[in-house]
């Protein structure tokens, strides 16, 4: 089994510090493992001595560079590669995202019975994610129905493929081609870059032949997955989500610090890889929401402008917030004048 990233990344951002990360993680618990790195041919180029980016090479069994067009955008040249490493990849893989920390060895993935297959997004079904009507809506512009069909939507960031008989290549070979059609036509067609949704659509045109591998190999601490940390086999720590300014990182391997730490010194400093060493420890002090009510509109736009608000108009803030006040004082004098 070879165990596969795809990098496309700058000296500007800090991707290629998370893959070193996931990358040392990987090769502390499987020393003899096979680590393939597909890159584009400019994130290749950064490989230099001045950028200090050449430790990856002390972890990687491989890079492979793929040639794109110089006006291709990054994030293209991502998507375009993910979507096609059976191209540059023979045999079984599986794919991990760079935003990860391997806990434990992985060799068992090769005991799983299925050919293609991935972790639940969120580690729940659709109808039970907080986010399925942004995923229905999304595959609604696209014109896609996968998700909808399947009532799961597949999580992006680790994919098992086999490839050891005809019969699974041809498997791994048609949902890959497929999704590289799909996001060709999300991204360029309808102005959508997002890979997830091909990906699910992908499994769906193909005989949604997909199967759902155990929360512990992809465990999505902020969706889900603490249930699975205690097995987990791979954390998945979502980057994406430390884009935005007011991002506080539950989990300490997350924290833009440490990513500056690493890029500063150009490889994983002593402290850094002790962290790493024990990743299922690794929690920033965090505030935990049990009221049912206010989880369910977490990721209500009204929540977001409210925050806003308090944010960039305090008294516009303090005004509604003084209403709200009121309203609900009222409603308790109300509600015990009944009794």
């Amino acid at each position: 089994m070879k165990y596969v990233y795809v990098l496309t990344s700058t000296a500007a951002d800090l991707y290629y510090e998370q893959a070193l990360m996931s990358a040392y993680s990987l090769r502390k618990q499987m020393p003899d493992a096979e680590i393939i790195f597909l890159v584009d041919d400019k994130t290749e180029k950064s490989f230099t001595e001045e950028n200090r980016r050449l430790a990856l090479k002390n972890y990687a069994s491989r890079i492979i560079s793929v040639p794109f067009e110089a006006d291709v955008p990054n994030i293209d040249r991502s998507r375009l590669i993910k979507t096609s490493i059976p191209q540059y990849v023979e045999g079984s893989f599986l794919y991990i995202d760079c935003d990860t920390i391997i806990c434990e060895d992985l060799s068992d993935i090769e005991k799983e019975q299925a050919v293609t297959a991935g972790v639940l997004d969120g580690h729940c079904l659709l109808n039970e994610h907080i986010h399925k009507k942004y995923f229905l809506q999304r595959d609604k512009k696209l014109g896609f129905s996968g998700t909808k069909k399947a009532g799961y939507n597949i999580n992006g960031g680790l994919i098992l493929a086999k490839a050891d008989t005809p019969e699974q290549k041809e498997q791994t070979v048609s949902l890959f081609k497929e999704w590289n059609q799909c996001w060709k036509y999300s991204a360029y067609q309808k102005k959508d870059k997002h890979d997830q949704s091909a990906l699910n659509e992908a499994n769906f045109r193909t005989g949604l032949k997909m199967q759902l591998l155990d929360g512990k190999w992809n465990c999505q601490l902020s969706h889900g997955g603490l249930a699975f940390l205690k097995d987990a086999k791979i954390i998945h720590y979502y980057s994406s989500e430390f884009s935005g300014k007011s991002y506080l990182p539950y989990y300490r391997l997350a924290d833009k610090k440490i990513l500056e730490q690493i890029k500063e010194c150009g490889d994983i400093p002593e402290e850094i890889k002790e962290m790493i060493d024990n990743p299922k420890f690794q929690f920033n002090s965090v505030h935990l929401i049990n009221d049912q009510r206010v989880v369910s509109i977490m990721q209500s736009p009204l929540l977001f402008t409210i925050a806003d608000l308090k944010a960039h108009c305090p008294p516009v803030f303090n005004f509604l917030e003084a209403i709200c006040t009121g309203l609900r004082r009222l409603g308790k004098l109300l509600k015990g004048s009944k009794k």
